[in-house]
């Protein structure tokens, strides 16, 4: 996810934006700093794409919404058989 945002945000400045929201769960997740799932209202950014654009980048929406998974508790089983019935694995 970082790459697409540093691609992204010299671009479209929401993304910089949504960089600046998240960087410091992003480097605490590098790290491993994060040992409890996170709630999801406490991930910032996800207005960013409803409301701000950010959906025109579905690389980087799924990115987000893969990074929101993991610190959230990761993928439950429901999600595992619902994507590898989309052909996602």
């Amino acid at each position: 996810m970082r790459e697409l945002i540093e691609d992204l945000k010299k671009s479209d400045h929401v993304v910089e934006n949504l960089r600046a929201e998240i960087e410091p769960l992003m480097k605490l997740a590098e790290s491993g700093m994060i040992t409890v799932k996170l709630q999801w209202r406490d991930i910032p950014g996800r207005y960013l794409f409803t409301e701000e654009g950010l959906q025109q980048y579905p690389h980087l929406e799924h990115a987000f919404a893969e990074f929101r998974i993991e610190l959230t508790g990761g993928e439950t089983p429901l999600l595992r058989k619902l994507k590898r019935g989309m052909g996602e694995e």
